[in-house]
């Protein structure tokens, strides 16, 4: 165990705990919400410091991301615990079976995670499988030697954390994809999740210098309104800018681990079209479709200006990149919001 960075300690050895936007109060004995960080008489430890449940080599586009550092292969690194209850989760065996915490483990020093990226030959390490703010300790003295050795570092969170969380990783953490599940709490709560402040703190970590895309599920009757998606890509376009990244990804209810979730229908392709119009009507410039379960994506990286093809890809796979050094566009100039 690891004393946790951000907590406040209270009368009678209660603690609050600050990594993410639920704040927990948590009792003298007992362990938070995300079922990671346990208060030992008035002192909060994290639990999964050193605990990693998979390291794996990717294309950083599975991540996804299409903007930060095209083409690249990425360590990926996840632990264990989630703050969200997610019913679609896609990595619900880490993220919200907490019982294997109690078990005994042999620590993975941070030295080791940069050793492993390094003999893999990778540019840089992804924080994901589960939600990265939660093991705040444990990321912050990885992505520290990361930076020793000239490795870039990502996360791809939900984007609860606080602005105390944030302040810790800015000029540690380089990138961020934040889910965005939706934009009001009622469609949160619909998917066992909480709301917050995920906006204003995406346009803080934003403003503290982390490089952001953004990634929706799609899933049908629950968080595909047109009027709230229009609400929610017109408020990315205005505080997050028009050439921030959005992912529309299909909803696939094998990979539910909720019954009633499994009854939902994979999203069509129809309502993912549908919903990069409202987007694009909103205004953003760069709107992507991944739909694994039907063949079918929007890949491609197309300049705003001239329309040119500027990154092509298979799938995953980059097949060439058209743009300056400066992550313009090769054709016309226009600045991308591109970091190559």
């Amino acid at each position: 165990m690891r004393e946790a960075l951000l907590y406040r300690k209270l009368a009678g050895k209660k603690v609050r705990c600050g990594v993410c936007q639920k704040k927990c109060f948590i009792a003298d004995g007992k362990i938070g919400y995300c079922g990671t960080r346990i208060n030992q008489k008035g002192r909060l430890f994290s639990l999964l410091y050193g605990r990693i449940a998979g390291f794996q080599i990717d294309p950083i586009e599975k991540k996804p991301f299409y903007h930060f550092k095209p083409g690249s292969l990425i360590a990926s690194s996840g632990s264990f615990g989630c703050n969200f209850r997610c019913r679609q989760c896609l990595n619900w065996f880490e993220s919200q079976k907490t019982d294997h915490l109690t078990f005994p483990f042999q620590s993975i020093p941070p030295q080791e995670i940069i050793d492993l990226t390094l003999k893999n030959h990778c540019p840089g390490i992804a924080f994901t499988f589960n939600e990265p703010v939660i093991w705040l300790e444990y990321v912050l003295d990885i992505a520290k030697l990361a930076k020793k050795k000239g490795l870039f570092t990502v996360f791809v969170t939900n984007g609860s954390w606080t602005k105390a969380t944030i302040d810790k990783l800015a000029g540690l953490i380089d990138a961020a994809n934040i889910d965005f599940k939706g934009f009001s709490e009622k469609t949160y709560q619909k998917q066992g999740a909480f709301f917050g402040e995920i906006p204003e703190m995406a346009a803080y970590a934003k403003k503290k210098g982390i490089f952001l895309e953004i990634t929706t599920l799609l899933i049908p009757d629950i968080n595909d309104n047109a009027n709230e998606l229009a609400k929610m890509t017109t408020w990315i376009k205005n505080n997050l800018g028009p050439d921030t990244p959005w992912h529309l990804s299909q909803f696939d209810p094998a990979l539910a681990p909720d019954p009633e979730f499994k009854k939902i229908p994979a999203t069509s392709i129809q309502q993912l079209e549908k919903a990069a119009v409202i987007g694009q009507k909103a205004g953003l410039n760069h709107i992507y479709i991944w739909a694994a379960a039907s063949g079918y994506n929007q890949s491609n990286t197309i300049c705003p200006k001239c329309k040119k093809n500027v990154i092509k890809r298979d799938g995953w796979q980059v097949e060439k990149i058209d743009t300056n050094k400066d992550g313009s566009c090769r054709f016309c100039g226009y600045k991308l919001n591109l970091i190559l």
